[in-house]
């Protein structure tokens, strides 16, 4: 795509806001719109759609047979020939979005941008000015979701490395992993990245990524440069992945005692952590003496008169 094209396309996209928010303009029961993702020439090439939230006055949504019992309204429309992504948005929904506990359904996205490009609403313009920041909840939660994300990639190349020598599954799982921590580093310092996160942190952390990221892509998998790979990884963890793990050791230590697994997932199901990547973290904080694993009981249905076992966890008084 020519320098020429990219303008072309991002003028189009910008004609395709201009037009929706007039048309969203003429109706009342419309609030507001967020745009959700920057429109310039570093992003515009990789764009197929737009996305945004669209904020409706309470009681007027209007739910289609496709919608289910889902609480969230998404529609796809178009302007200009491009697709618009759209979620509808209660304006009550949208206050518990960005005001205390339910705070974190609003939570910073540190790889888009967003814009209030339309408001008829005084109260919506400032519940978004003050809740699109990066709050330490926000950063708390990014950092464990993905740390989670990494220890379970780590793990699993490192079984695969020792006990089978699959080195294309290793050096694909290796790739996720870098890609993993290159969210830790930009999550970590703050930023918002839209570009690829993986250049970015390779801006950050060059020695890091040239052995867990280039080194590995750059050649057909060879054991030694995928161990040396995984060695840096583990390497990065054992470093950074404690501190990163932190809201798991403050709720263990809250509860004072043996914590199931399922309730563990049950506490963290508002971030992006499945229950097996959360697994994989309470596993690698017992391999280093943070906690102790237990047994459970657990039912498997309402009505179980008989117990099954799962995963449990004691935080340790180090």
């Amino acid at each position: 795509m020519t320098a020429t094209d990219l303008t072309e396309k991002l003028a189009q996209y910008r004609r395709a806001v201009e037009i929706f928010t007039d048309r969203l303009r003429d109706d009342r029961n419309i609030l507001a719109a967020v745009l959700v993702g920057t429109l310039d020439e570093e992003t515009i090439w990789r764009k197929e759609s737009l996305h945004l939230w669209v904020i409706e006055v309470d009681g007027v949504t209007k739910r289609l047979r496709a919608d289910g019992q889902n609480e969230d309204i998404y529609r796809i429309l178009v302007e200009e020939g491009i697709n618009l992504h759209v979620e509808l948005i209660p304006r009550s929904r949208f206050k518990q979005m960005v005001e205390g506990s339910s705070r974190t359904s609003f939570s910073c996205n540190f790889f888009a941008h967003r814009e209030l490009v339309y408001c008829d609403d005084a109260s919506i313009t400032s519940w978004f000015q003050s809740a699109n920041t990066a709050a330490t909840k926000d950063v708390e939660k990014e950092l464990l979701a993905t740390t989670t994300w990494a220890i379970h990639a780590q793990r699993h190349v490192q079984k695969r490395l020792e006990v089978k020598l699959d080195l294309n599954f290793c050096q694909q799982n290796l790739i996720w992993a870098a890609h993993a921590i290159a969210a830790l580093e930009i999550v970590a310092h703050g930023e918002v990245c839209e570009h690829e996160i993986i250049y970015r942190a390779m801006e950050l952390k060059p020695d890091l990524f040239q052995t867990i990221y280039t080194d590995v892509i750059a050649r057909r998998p060879v054991k030694k440069t995928l161990q040396t790979a995984l060695d840096a990884v583990r390497a990065y963890l054992d470093e950074h992945a404690e501190a990163f793990l932190k809201p798991v050791l403050h709720y263990l230590k809250k509860r004072q005692d043996v914590v199931p697994l399922s309730e563990i997932s049950e506490h963290f199901a508002f971030t992006q952590i499945y229950p097996w990547h959360l697994e994989s973290a309470c596993e690698w904080l017992e391999e280093r003496g943070l906690i102790e694993k237990h047994a459970s009981p657990f039912k498997l249905t309402k009505k179980s008169r008989v117990d099954v076992e799962e995963p449990a966890y004691l935080l340790l008084d180090i």
